[in-house]
C-alpha cells in the first residue's frame, strides 16, 4: 500500500466519523428541543422541532425514530378548546327560518328575471338573424 492511498484511507475514515458525529449531534438536538416543547406544553409539530433544534424539517421526516415520536406526541396533545357561543346570542329557530324564506324569496325572484332576461336575448337574436 502505497502512502497516498493511506492517507486517502485514513481521510475517508475521518469523514465517516465527522459524518456520524455530526448525525449524533444533529439527533441530541431533536431529542433536547422536544424535551423542550414539551416542558413548555407548547404544540409538538415538525416545524417547531425544527425551529427549536435548528435543523430541517427535512432531516426530521427522514429519520423514522425521530418521525414516529413526533407524529406519536403530536397526536397526544389535547386540542384547542372550541369557541362555545352563549344561548343568548344563538340565532333562534324562528329567526333562521325568517332568513331561509327570504333568502328562498331572493333566489324565486332572480330566477324570474333570468327567464325574462333569456326571453329579450332569444328577441334580439331572432331581430339580429332577420337582418
Amino acid at each position: 500500500m502505497t502512502s497516498s492511498s493511506r492517507s486517502q484511507k485514513s481521510n475517508i475514515e475521518g469523514l465517516r466519523k465527522a459524518a456520524k458525529q455530526k448525525a449524533e449531534e444533529t439527533s441530541r438536538r431533536a431529542e433536547e428541543a422536544l424535551s423542550l416543547l414539551l416542558s413548555q406544553h407548547r404544540p409538538v409539530t415538525f416545524k417547531a422541532v425544527a425551529e427549536t433544534a435548528q435543523i430541517s424539517t427535512a432531516w426530521l421526516y427522514a429519520h423514522e425514530d425521530i418521525k414516529m415520536r413526533i407524529i406519536h406526541l403530536r397526536s397526544q396533545q389535547v386540542p384547542k378548546a372550541q369557541v362555545i357561543v352563549p344561548l343568548k346570542s344563538q340565532a333562534s329557530s324562528s329567526s333562521k327560518d325568517t332568513v331561509i324564506a327570504a333568502l328562498q324569496k331572493r333566489v324565486r325572484e332572480q330566477a324570474e328575471k333570468i327567464k325574462e332576461l333569456e326571453k329579450q336575448l332569444e328577441v334580439a337574436y331572432s331581430s339580429l338573424y332577420q337582418r
